[in-house]
């Protein structure tokens, strides 16, 4: 795993593993898809053996998402809500 945020991290992000084969999905409710960037074949790519792996690549306009790190600029953290303690 590297360093640094995740969309796993955020509050936007919600991840399930599906138990019959051990794959991550997640989805962003900002719109953003997540994928693997690592696996250039669809569906193949919205899925990975962690988490950690998916990262925005298609901005909610549906067009590429060019990112400079593993989260969007929408990224909010738990610890960062008005009611987080």
């Amino acid at each position: 795993m590297t360093m640094g945020f995740h969309c796993t991290d955020c509050v936007f992000g919600e991840f399930k593993k599906n138990e019959a084969t051990g794959a991550y999905q997640g989805c962003c409710s900002r719109g953003y898809i997540l994928t693997d960037p690592k696996n250039y074949e669809s569906p193949a790519n919205r899925f990975a053996d962690e988490p950690e792996r998916l990262v925005p690549t298609i901005d909610p306009f549906g067009k590429e998402y060019l990112r400079k790190s593993n989260i969007c600029e929408r990224f909010v953290s738990p610890k960062d809500l008005p009611n987080a303690r």
